[in-house]
């Protein structure tokens, strides 16, 4: 476990809201995407389980050796700087830890709180690392981490919605149990790929749930703060385009992954801009 700390993938949304940060921010946030890849990747990246299991042991200690100020891997190594510049706290890195190791077990959620429980883990821990570097003044902590969280609800669940086919393929379903069955649809129908009235239905609910959370997180923050929000906005802007995307195609999510072409992706980030602006 020696790789090298990477910096944000170009391809990646996070990239452009990376971009928009002076040097010193963008490299810690290249730091922190470094570490939730890393993490990440040990669940997805098939390792036999225990393996997995194994090597995130290693991470909640390694966590701790951080704040310790004595790490070991060379991508803790590199965080070193941004937690104490940026007063980064150690709970988010453990909560990526704890997230991603519910994978581990095939879990499936029986209710959006259960579900939240997950998104938390796997990317609202994300946007609290996220916030420190970004910076904050007229916000109280309280409603930023509440913004923080939310916005992770948001792309999570939007990243959830574009992949329920993909997601299939490994044997993984991330939408509430319940509300599948309210729906009146099921989970055989899902693996079967049944795309019907009662599946519409069920993603219809999911996407009014990502769009009020991307709502109530921009109703969080103090408006003077939201200029140096801008990158988590312009990123915000993108995935809920892609969401928006994938509705007007009618959710068609079981056969294909919907994208959105670059230059899309730049008309939406300078919307996010001039949103920021107050324009």
């Amino acid at each position: 476990m020696t790789s090298a700390p990477a910096p944000a993938e170009k391809k990646s949304n996070f990239f452009l809201g990376f971009l928009l940060l002076p040097k010193p921010k963008r490299e810690a946030l290249s730091a922190v995407y470094a570490y939730c890849r890393l993490i990440d990747d040990i669940v997805d990246e098939g390792l036999p389980k225990d393996e997995a299991r194994r090597q995130l042991d290693f991470w909640r200690e390694e966590i701790e050796r951080l704040f310790q100020g004595a790490p070991t891997h060379a991508v803790s190594k590199a965080l070193l700087k941004p937690v104490a510049d940026y007063k980064i706290p150690k709970e988010p890195f453990l909560e990526m830890i704890r997230g991603c190791a519910m994978d581990l077990d095939g879990a499936r959620y029986e209710t959006i709180a259960d579900l939240e429980s997950y998104m938390r883990g796997v990317a609202s821990s994300v946007g609290v690392m996220c916030i420190h570097i970004f910076g904050w003044t007229y916000t109280p902590k309280e409603r930023m981490y509440e913004f923080a969280t939310t916005f992770g609800y948001a792309f999570q669940l939007t990243n959830i919605i574009r992949d329920v086919g993909a997601d299939l393929e490994i044997g993984r379903v991330y939408l509430p149990l319940s509300e599948i069955k309210e729906a009146g649809y099921s989970v055989d129908r899902l693996v079967l790929r049944d795309h019907g009235p009662a599946f519409d239905r069920l993603m219809e609910g999911q996407y009014k749930r990502a769009k009020a959370y991307y709502a109530r997180a921009r109703n969080l923050v103090d408006f003077r703060d939201r200029l140096g929000l801008l990158p988590a906005e312009v990123m915000a802007h993108v995935y809920e385009g892609l969401l928006d995307e994938i509705k007007a195609h009618e959710f068609r999510v079981l056969f294909q992954k919907t994208s959105l072409p670059g230059w899309r992706k730049a008309a939406l980030a300078f919307r996010a801009w001039l949103f920021c602006h107050g324009i």
